[in-house]
């Protein structure tokens, strides 16, 4: 064989060899290896790794925060009126090889968590009121909802096939003493679940739901961080009356404060106008007293000027009167003997 198709046998070789023995992990991702569908290993850190060429598989995952929007539900609330909720969850994968076994992908972690939450989401609004559920209330609902997702229902049998015992850290177990579903169950006691150890229907929990749930992760290898409530819709065939209904509120309340604004400008102004008479009154008054005094003191100043010359002051208001009736067009007959003409007539 000729050394240059060696060669190029060679380089075939290669490039289908070096694939299948090397491959990468970026720093968003997190691997399974597995060997004819057998799990190997996890590749949890990024760089450039080593596995088995042609026997071995590498599956790849998303180690970041995911989102799933869940399919919008129509829900009844605490005080029966419907909503149309659209959600979204976001999660992470925390167990690959979990992940790998019970969801296979994505695609199918999409669908079931979107049924979780939509499942926990209905049990939830079913306890709250509507205003309760469009108002800043909503974020206790979504941290209630965010907690129930992350715990999956699960049989007794299941529990003690399982986890050998239902007490085991992962288990959680809810009593519920309410007949109807109206209230939220309760965490079980210490003294209810040694009951439970003994008796999977103790005498004294009869009538009552039991509940056991354990973590998601363990089940399907995720972890959901939050759930968040993007629209809460009246359903279309009642939204336009909904709305009349609540524009006739609105102009109801709206009646109300003008009619009560109408009434508080009455009652300022009737107290405004009350007391600008009450301070023209009081003006007047005081100006009527000064006056009074002013008068009073001008009447003193005139007596004492004619108890100290009384001539003097004939003299002066005869003058003043000769000023008002005396001039070049006016013709005065008086009698000689007149008060008037005595400055005139006398030389002194």
């Amino acid at each position: 064989m000729k050394p240059q198709n060696l060669l190029i046998i060679l380089a075939i070789a290669l490039l289908v060899v070096i694939p299948q023995t090397f491959y990468v992990v970026d720093q968003t991702q997190i691997a399974i290896v597995t060997r004819f569908g057998e799990y190997q290993k996890t590749s949890s850190t990024p760089g450039l790794k080593f596995k088995t060429p042609f026997a071995e598989q590498v599956t790849k995952f998303d180690n970041r925060l995911l989102r799933v929007d869940a399919a919008p539900a129509s829900i009844l609330t605490a005080d029966k009126r419907n909503l149309v909720i659209d959600s979204y969850a976001r999660y992470r994968i925390v167990d690959p090889l979990q992940f790998y076994k019970s969801l296979r992908n994505e695609v199918g972690a999409s669908s079931r968590v979107g049924d979780i939450v939509n499942a926990q989401l209905r049990q939830e609004v079913a306890l709250d009121l509507q205003e309760e559920v469009i108002s800043e209330k909503r974020e206790d609902i979504m941290h209630r909802v965010t907690d129930a997702s992350n715990r999956i229902e699960i049989s007794r049998e299941d529990v003690i096939e399982n986890y050998g015992s239902i007490d085991n850290s992962s288990i959680e177990i809810y009593v519920d003493e309410s007949l109807t579903d109206r209230e939220r169950g309760r965490r079980a006691t210490q003294n209810e679940i040694a009951l439970l150890l003994s008796s999977p229907e103790p005498e004294s929990l009869l009538g009552y739901t039991i509940t056991y749930t354990t973590d998601i992760k363990d089940v399907y290898g995720i972890k959901i961080v939050d759930v968040r409530i993007k629209r809460a819709d009246f359903p279309p065939d009642i939204e336009t009356s909904v709305f009349q209904r609540m524009e006739a509120e609105r102009e109801r309340i709206a009646s109300g404060l003008r009619a009560e604004g109408s009434q508080k400008d009455a009652e300022i102004r009737a107290d405004v106008d009350k007391q600008v008479n009450i301070i023209l009154e009081s003006a007047q008054g005081t100006s009527a007293r000064l006056y009074g005094e002013a008068e009073e003191q001008a009447i003193n100043i005139l007596a004492d000027a004619l108890e100290r010359d009384p001539e003097f002051y004939e003299f002066r208001r005869t003058l003043e009167a000769y000023e008002k009736f005396l001039d070049s067009e006016t013709t005065i007959i008086l009698d000689p003997n007149s008060d008037l003409l005595k400055f005139l007539m006398s030389s002194e």
